[in-house]
């Protein structure tokens, strides 16, 4: 009894904070699952691909904020030569704001904006992915009443698989619903109505790619489902060389940041591999998608916003911008 009382303290429903966004992409999913049939992962696709245009905008800002900076190298290596002593510390900082100012530049634009929005984008995926009783089927109640739920299913749980902890109660729920799905009826009739029983089942048949179970957690002896983790990898090591290609054409200077450039580009994608083994394959689905959109606007945005002619414009916007400055303050004078 105190085994079952502690594994029931760990259930989660999620970050507190997300969940808002768990509901907001739960709707947004319900909405495209009914539009497609059912087609999950067809949503899972859609949904990725709208997300990765509303963050172009921010990624072609990026991409010129790096041009200007690059253009304006030269002055700000003359300006950190003039000042090589730490003691002038404050002049140099001084010297840089000044041009950053009179060229109109604000370094701090390169930010973390794209990245963060893919990061509170994925929490909402994963959200989806793990609790979807809760957010896309929308049973009513079911967060308040989770703990209840847990006391009851626990036992057969125990049947199934043996005196074990839950770690995802909801996707638990979803695998085995056939299991569960007399005993929930009966306990909890106003949540789990006949209607809900169905949307269940659609889900749970939604969640099957080729045969595969995409609630199911990648493992070597699984065989054909490790292609998720694999692909996973060669997709986000894809998105990692090609971002590296085009820094390093967007500012040659940074050669000798390549090797760090590097580590990172190795790191974060065997990461990621890492990663895919302890969340749904369908989370890893989802990398895959996002991973292979990212190459396709990477080298879109390359194409059409080429280092040499970006900062060529700038320069020329920069001048008519000084001007008009100038020309007003004549005008004050």
């Amino acid at each position: 009894m105190n085994s079952i009382l502690l594994v029931s303290d760990t259930i989660s429903n999620g970050i507190p904070v997300f969940t808002p966004l768990y509901w907001l992409f739960g709707k947004c999913m319900e909405f495209l699952m009914g539009v497609l049939g059912n087609q999950y992962f067809l949503a899972i696709v859609i949904f990725t691909i709208v997300t990765r245009l509303l963050l172009l905008p921010l990624n072609i800002k990026q991409q010129k904020t790096m041009a200007r900076t690059t253009r304006l190298q030269p002055k700000i290596q003359k300006i950190q030569k003039k000042y090589p002593d730490p003691k002038d510390r404050n002049k140099l900082n001084q010297e840089m704001q000044d041009l950053y100012a009179r060229e109109g530049h604000n370094p701090m634009q390169m930010g973390c904006g794209p990245m963060l929005f893919q990061m509170v984008f994925l929490m909402g995926i994963i959200g989806i992915i793990y609790y979807p009783l809760a957010y896309v089927i929308g049973i009513p109640d079911f967060n308040d009443n989770s703990q209840a739920i847990y006391d009851v299913v626990y036992p057969i749980y125990q049947d199934i698989v043996g005196d074990q902890r839950i770690t995802y109660f909801q996707l638990e729920l979803l695998q085995n619903f056939e299991s569960y799905k007399e005993v929930l009826m009966e306990s909890f009739p106003k949540l789990f109505t006949p209607e809900k029983c169905e949307a269940i089942a659609a889900y749970r048949e939604g969640m099957n790619l080729f045969g595969l179970d995409m609630t199911a957690f990648p493992h070597w002896k699984d065989g054909i489902i490790m292609v998720f983790p694999i692909l996973c990898l060669v997709t986000s090591l894809g998105s990692s060389v090609i971002s590296t290609i085009i820094q390093k054409k967007n500012n040659p200077a940074a050669g000798q940041q390549m090797a760090s450039m590097m580590m990172m580009m190795l790191m974060m994608p065997f990461f990621s591999f890492y990663i895919s083994f302890k969340v749904p394959a369908a989370v890893g689905f989802y990398w895959i998608i996002s991973n292979i959109v990212a190459i396709f606007q990477q080298i879109f945005i390359f194409k059409q916003y080429p280092p040499k002619k970006t900062q060529a414009r700038l320069m020329v916007e920069n001048t008519i911008e000084r001007r008009s400055r100038e020309e007003n303050v004549k005008k004050i004078k």
